[in-house]
């Protein structure tokens, strides 16, 4: 998905300028920690430095929002830390990173925005038309969009959303989403996920946690979700899903997979094991 470049946004006095860097949006992760003095410096550096200077959406895998007047911090990247690590980043060591970017932005508001430009263009009060193909419409899931939650030699690799679906009645089914974000679920409505598909399993084990994940109780009108990645302007929600119960969890999975209950495990390890695991791949990739 897209070339990994990143928005760099940073509001003065004066108001937003906009810069970028090829193939930024991992280099993110090591880049913020260098905080709020070094960082700025940093990004003033890079092309761009007014505030039209938006690439597109679709290549531009990551912004950084830094408002600082109000010492504020917004980031979002689908990039993953270290690209060549042997396996995709998970949920816990997102989490791990944003501790230490608090750490390092003491002081600041610090926090992860997983609708990325969206929410970008809504606190800076621009259309979503400001960023080229930022308002396409969304891409709909296939008739047949599920496969398999995990990967059968890799039980560490997790499509890119978890869906737990319990059908009209009440059958609890599994299936991960592989080429598809958060958005397209959300905006595809319950048909789309209640029709039947072949590659469901009636429990699953992870061992990592999914940046995404939806329970959908179809007896119950009620859809629940965590996402790191939702892509999404909410607007569109209301109509996919009129007379649902709709809740967003934010990052908070274990609520999620404590209503869908034992038939998900999800074996991670703790945040010390994942605080390690994050400090590999930050020291890899730098």
């Amino acid at each position: 998905m897209g070339g990994g470049h990143a928005h760099h946004v940073i509001v003065d006095r004066g108001g937003h300028r906009v810069w970028s860097q090829e193939r930024g949006a991992s280099r993110l992760y090591a880049d913020l920690l260098r905080g709020p003095v070094e960082f700025p410096r940093f990004v003033r550096t890079l092309p761009g430095g007014t505030p039209d200077f938006w690439m597109n959406s679709v290549w531009w895998q990551g912004v950084v929002l830094v408002d600082l007047p109000r010492r504020r911090l917004f980031v979002h990247s689908t990039a993953e830390i270290a690209p060549n690590f042997g396996s995709p980043c998970d949920l816990l060591e997102v989490r791990a990173w944003l501790g230490m970017l608090r750490r390092a932005w003491s002081g600041w508001e610090v926090a992860w925005i997983a609708r990325g430009l969206y929410e970008v263009m809504d606190r800076l009060g621009l259309p979503y038309s400001t960023v080229a193909y930022l308002d396409d419409p969304p891409r709909g899931l296939a008739r047949q969009w599920a496969l398999a939650p995990t990967e059968d030699d890799d039980p560490g690799r997790v499509g890119r959303v978890l869906c737990a679906i319990r059908s009209r009645d009440g059958v609890l089914s599994f299936a991960g989403s592989w080429a598809h974000d958060m958005a397209d679920h959300l905006c595809a409505g319950p048909d789309a996920h209640l029709r039947s598909q072949h590659d469901v399993v009636d429990f699953t084990v992870l061992e990592s946690v999914p940046w995404s994940g939806l329970h959908l109780d179809a007896p119950n009108r009620r859809l629940d979700w965590w996402s790191l990645d939702t892509p999404l302007d909410p607007a569109r929600l209301p109509q996919a899903w009129e007379g649902w119960t709709l809740t967003d969890h934010c990052d908070a999975y274990e609520d999620v997979v404590r209503l869908i209950g034992p038939e998900l495990l999800i074996d991670a390890g703790d945040e010390h094991s994942a605080a390690r695991r994050l400090t590999e791949r930050i020291t890899l990739r730098r």
